[in-house]
């Protein structure tokens, strides 16, 4: 799919916003998309890791805990990406806000924001991420990269569905940045192995 389908799908795209009665929002991210000379890029971070963050280490999106002075939870996506990643979203191509995600034992629930990047970004990394990378859409649609892992955390150990993105080489990709990724992936027409199950995260 070239870019500029997948961006018109993504504005139109309805949004599933999550039941008031399952708890307010507690974080938002923020998913950066860019046209590239291969095509569609989607840009990931990896989390440095720190003692006693549940997330350390892992593969995800930028963004963050919800501050009371942010204005909404979109403010938050932005004020987070430039936070972690310089990346100044104030003025980017916002296309829609995704489906809300939510955990079980953490109470964590997250809203995702799509932007599209038309130009190219500097980057500075502050303490709390260890790397930073493009990954191509067509990649993600590989389904060889597609392993049901093993994860471990508060609720002890369970099988869920990832990608790996870094051939072996570090973390998977799975949970709430799992299925944000996955609907994105629906926009282009593809359907990532149990993309619409709750996964602990």
């Amino acid at each position: 799919m070239q870019s500029d389908n997948l961006v018109e799908k993504l504005r139109n795209r309805r949004t599933r916003l999550l039941d008031p009665e399952a708890g307010a929002l507690t974080a938002a991210v923020a998913v950066l998309l860019r046209g590239a000379v291969g095509g569609t890029e989607l840009l990931f971070l990896q989390r440095a890791r720190r003692e006693g963050d549940p997330w350390s280490g892992h593969i995800g999106f930028p963004g963050g805990k919800i501050d009371a002075s942010d204005e909404n939870p979109r403010h938050t996506a932005i004020r987070e990406t430039r936070e972690e990643t310089a990346i100044d979203l104030r003025h980017a191509d916002y296309l829609c806000r995704l489906d809300d995600q939510a955990t079980h034992l953490s109470k964590v629930h997250v809203a995702g924001f799509v932007f599209y990047l038309a130009n190219g970004f500097d980057m500075t990394l502050n303490h709390e991420i260890s790397k930073v990378f493009w990954f191509p859409l067509a990649d993600l649609l590989d389904e060889t990269r597609y392993v049901t892992a093993t994860v471990a955390g508060e609720w002890g150990e369970r099988e869920v569905s990832a990608i790996d993105l870094l051939n072996g080489e570090g973390p998977v990709l799975w949970g709430l940045t799992y299925r944000f990724t996955a609907q994105v992936l629906a926009c282009a027409g593809h359907e990532l192995p149990g993309g619409s199950e709750v996964q602990l995260r």
